[in-house]
């Protein structure tokens, strides 16, 4: 594969992966109106915890999401610099090693990003099972 179709495809991976991360925050935001709609005129016992860890979890999950949209930013900020200003091996080396740590930075939010939306929804839904319970 020739430089051009791999700094492409590589082109294409980061814009997966933002867009991934943009939905993600985007359903975070979206689910937590939507929890908080839902709870409107509830008083407060303890069959709302679920709920609160939920919204808690989606809140922690958006953190990330802008945590590794961030550490992205960082790393592409250190590819351009190692691209255009460094000029002796000992820069070059510092500046790679920081984009490495960046990118794994980023990628681990994501993840974590990802756990913390999905672990929101679990606690939503174990809140609205808890809901069907008699009085």
């Amino acid at each position: 594969m020739d430089t051009e179709a791999a700094n492409k495809l590589q082109g294409q991976i980061q814009d997966t992966r933002e867009k991934y991360t943009y939905f993600l925050l985007t359903a975070a935001g979206a689910c937590i109106g939507y929890a908080v709609e839902k709870v409107a005129g509830f008083a407060l016992s303890w069959k709302l915890t679920p709920l609160a860890l939920s919204l808690v979890a989606w809140a922690i999950s958006f953190w990330f999401g802008c945590r590794a949209i961030k550490r992205s930013e960082y790393g592409l900020r250190y590819n351009h610099a190692y691209l255009t200003a460094a000029r002796s091996m000992p820069d070059k080396l510092a500046l790679n090693s920081l984009m490495g740590d960046e990118a794994r930075a980023s990628a681990s939010s994501s993840r974590w990003q990802f756990r913390f939306f999905v672990s929101g929804g679990v606690a939503f839904v174990l809140w609205r099972l808890l809901e069907l319970l008699p009085r």
